[in-house]
């Protein structure tokens, strides 16, 4: 049955759609040519969010919203069927195409059959009115004339004012398009179209570049290689194009006149089975590839095509080693290819051999997700267990960007000093290698200006390391560590629907994953759930019997914002890496963040930072509007003027959580659960990688000791891994909880919550002056000492005597220089103020 939904958009415009049953709102939504911003479209990063008025829904357990906002109405679009004719609201306006995303209609201007498999279409697209824009590489979504059918196709060419659209699309013995190009099509057609959308794009272009195109997905190479005709490239470009027969070649005038116009272009041809007709090379395109051209795997690869194409060139690169390759792929799917089931499929369980299931385990260890977590956990195993298998539900990503499983790449992480030291624990060298592909190694007191308080820290030596990176090129780094492993066996879209227990042993003896012909059983002796906050592991024990933890939870409503910016060499910083802005809480409720996002300084990150935050900006003018609320001017003035170089990125943390696994009275044997599956906390505090190799560094500890299906290993592990979370919750929770409007914050506050908040206070203003003081302040920061130092006697005597000294001179104390804010001596009765977040 269809619904109508009606969206109302930001300034009273409505807009009506159907949605069909078995479609979500987000999928409707872009079927109807109507923008709703969105990013990750997997529920994580909480970017499509909005607010049903009216009429009744069904939504799947998502991490991006918050029970509060649930009970309020809100949803994720790309995670919701309503079941009800339904009013949404968005909180922005339609007038500026919040999701960039354009629709109207065209008209055929261009057909020509180039071979009996391969059709030119050409269209004028100028009656749409504003211009379509996109990036080289990325496609427009096309109707069939006569039909309610839509159809993808790269663009051939990068995007022009006069919206004058050339495709190359591949015919099909019977298909919708196929059968409208080759037997009705000519002049005059009207066609509708959706554009433009795909993360399939060239970045830019920093090392050598390989341009891999399979049959039509020259069409996206193509485009790629005309946007480079007038660039000056300091480095060279590959275009290997290859085609199964002779007539399938196409454009290649086209190619030798971008060669000739481009001097750091080189095309090489290749034909599969070739006729008289050709002289050339002859075989897959990847025989044109070269292991010795490559420059030792520090390239970049497109690749366009055939999946069996891309799986060819991933084999390719494997079997020759090369594992620093930055891997960019489209491949074409079959149309109208289902989406993954959006509920959890159970396993049959009394039609399994469970005995059987258990000896077939022995020996192996199943890792539920391919993050750092996982990635970390996994090489631990591998030191127990003879063979690892790491299930990650997103494909293979042989590149240090964002990912759609953890849409929180993109934004500002750090890997605090006793997250690096566990990190190269389990990884040696891993250090080493992430400042060789980019990281800073340097002395934060020194190399980041941070403001605290209200007032800009200066900077000093403090002797305290610490690796700047960002998350795509540490995930990439620690990635690569597991290639060469021969006991660890990742798995690509690999989803976990189900855990296989056994009752009468109280063990879990394996996991069910998505497979063609239903669900697969994966036996094994020990299970790490590592999927991340969208755990389901809670629903499986409360199925199992042994009941599902108590959720522990402070909602924030925290959203991030990340742009990156080129940085011309006149505007690169030379003292310093990063510039980070903390908030004074309750009195300042935006954060920011800018760095490099590697050594090269020639790409600026900003991560703009607030809580409750509804409307996030989603273009380049609303960013730079958004800066400029920040707490010091400094944010949008170092990246006005700068050209962008990525989209907005928007990720909401809804809320800090944590699951008490160690209250539970039963727990089955060889599972555990680490990372984010356990406990996720404020993300701006900067401590969840660090953690969650901390938990890595207890799990290795307890295997050590104990057998994998002992039923003391979860205990001890839990208990032990709870004492790291209650030592960062006590940190985080003296920040958070100075926020008035978080749910049950009365309760939530100890008794001595006040006399903390004017302590630390205190704290922070004797560490702008004091270096001895500050060292000890970022040793906690860094979890590398207790927190407890920064309240031993003599510290104490630091702090209050600064205090008392500023009281008996008559002056007022830099937090009240700032905020205005009057502080008695510590009692019960202190104002409620606050520091930078740790």
């Amino acid at each position: 049955m269809n619904h109508e939904v009606t969206i109302r958009y930001l300034g009273g415009v409505e807009k009506r759609m159907r949605v069909a049953q078995d479609q979500t709102i987000l999928e409707a939504a872009e079927a109807a040519g109507l923008p709703i911003v969105s990013e990750c479209q997997s529920g994580v990063c909480g970017t499509c969010i909005g607010a049903c008025t009216s009429g009744s829904f069904e939504m799947g357990r998502v991490e991006g919203l918050s029970d509060v906002e649930r009970e309020a109405g809100k949803l994720l679009t790309c995670q919701t069927m309503v079941t009800s004719d339904c009013v949404l609201e968005l909180q922005y306006p339609l007038g500026d195409n919040a999701a960039q995303l354009l629709s109207g209609e065209g008209r055929v201007t261009h057909v020509e059959r180039l071979s009996p498999t391969t059709a030119l279409l050409r269209i004028d697209a100028s009656g749409i009115g504003d211009m379509i824009r996109y990036k080289p590489g990325q496609f427009a979504q096309l109707k069939v004339p006569g039909s309610e059918q839509w159809r993808s196709y790269s663009y051939a060419h990068p995007a022009n004012a006069g919206n004058q659209l050339e495709f190359i699309v591949r015919l099909l013995p019977s298909g919708a398009m196929s059968d409208y190009l080759r037997d009705v099509a000519k002049p005059g057609d009207a066609i509708s179209l959706r554009c433009s959308k795909g993360g399939f794009f060239l970045r830019p272009v920093v090392r050598p570049v390989v341009l891999m195109a399979g049959g039509t997905g020259l069409s996206a190479i193509l485009a790629m290689a005309e946007s480079l005709g007038a660039m000056t490239l300091a480095q060279p470009v590959t275009l290997l194009y290859g085609v199964t027969h002779f007539d399938e070649l196409c454009k290649l005038d086209e190619l030798r006149e971008l060669a000739r116009r481009q001097p750091k272009l080189g095309i090489r041809t290749i034909v599969a089975r070739p006729d008289a007709r050709w002289i050339g090379s002859v075989g897959v395109v990847t025989d044109l590839l070269d292991a010795a051209a490559l420059n030792d795997g520090d390239v970049d690869i497109y690749l366009c095509g055939p999946a069996a194409m891309v799986e060819a060139t991933r084999d390719w690169l494997t079997r020759a080693g090369i594992q620093r390759a930055g891997l960019y792929y489209e491949k074409f799917v079959a149309s109208g290819a289902g989406l993954r089931s959006r509920a959890a499929r159970q396993v049959d369980v009394k039609s399994l051999d469970l005995a059987a299931i258990a000896r077939a385990g022995r020996g192996t260890a199943v890792v539920i997700g391919g993050s750092i977590a996982g990635i970390s956990a996994a090489k631990v195993l591998s030191d127990q267990f003879n063979k690892v298998v790491v299930l990650e539900k997103d494909g293979q990503h042989d590149r240090r960007e964002g990912r759609p499983g953890a849409a929180q790449g993109w934004h500002l992480h750090h890997l605090l000093t006793a997250g690096q030291q566990e990190l190269e624990r389990i990884f040696p060298g891993i250090i080493d290698d992430m400042v060789r592909e980019g990281a800073f190694k340097v002395d934060m007191a020194e190399q980041y200006q941070l403001r605290l308080a209200g007032s800009w820290k200066k900077a000093c030596k403090s002797g305290i390391e610490i690796v700047c990176a960002s998350r795509p090129l540490l995930e990439w780094c620690v990635r690569r560590r597991l290639d060469s492993e021969p006991k660890i066996d990742f798995r690509y879209n690999a989803e976990m629907q189900d855990l296989i227990y056994d009752p009468t042993t109280n063990t879990v003896i394996g996991v069910a994953v998505d497979h063609q012909d239903g669900l697969q059983v994966i036996p094994a002796e020990f299970v790490v759930d590592a999927s991340g906050k969208n755990t389901r592991l809670p629903e499986f024990l409360e199925r199992m019997g042994t009941g599902a933890p108590e959720l522990e939870q402070d909602i924030l409503n925290c959203f991030y914002s990340t742009m990156r910016h080129h940085v011309p060499p006149e505007r690169r910083w030379t003292d310093k890496v990063m510039v980070i802005c903390y908030a004074y809480r309750p009195n300042e409720q935006t954060y920011a963040a800018q760095y490099y996002t590697d050594s090269s300084r020639t790409i600026l990150s900003t991560s703009l930072i607030e809580y409750n935050c509804y409307s996030p900006p989603r273009n380049a003018v609303e960013f730079q509007a958004f800066a400029k609320r920040m707490q010091s001017p400094v944010v949008a003035e170092l990246i006005d003027g700068l050209e962008p170089a990525s989209p907005v990125y928007n990720f909401r943390s809804p809320r800090m959580q944590r699951y008490r696994y160690e209250k539970l009275r039963k727990l089955p044997n060889a599972l555990v659960a680490i990372g984010d599956a356990y406990t996720s906390t404020d993300p701006v505090a900067g401590l969840g990688m660090t953690i969650t190799l901390q938990e890595v560094a207890r799990l290795r500890e307890l295997l050590a000791k104990h057998a994998p299906q002992s039923a003391e290993l979860p205990k001890r592990y839990y208990r032990a891994i709870s004492k790291i979370a209650d030592g960062a919750w006590f940190v985080i929770r003296e920040q958070t909880l100075r926020f008035p409007w978080v749910k049950d914050v009365d309760k939530k506050r100890p008794f001595y919550f006040r006399a903390l908040n004017w302590y630390m206070d205190r704290l922070v203003e004797l560490v702008h002056d004091d270096l001895a003081s500050y060292r000890k302040f970022l040793a906690v920061i860094h979890l590398v000492k207790p927190p407890l130092i920064l309240m031993t006697p003599p510290m104490i005597a630091r702090v209050i005597g600064k205090w008392l000294l500023i009281r008996l001179r008559g002056r007022k104390s830099l937090i009240e220089r700032n905020f205005g804010t009057t502080v008695a001596a510590p009692a019960s009765e202190l104002p409620h103020v606050q520091t930078a977040p740790r």
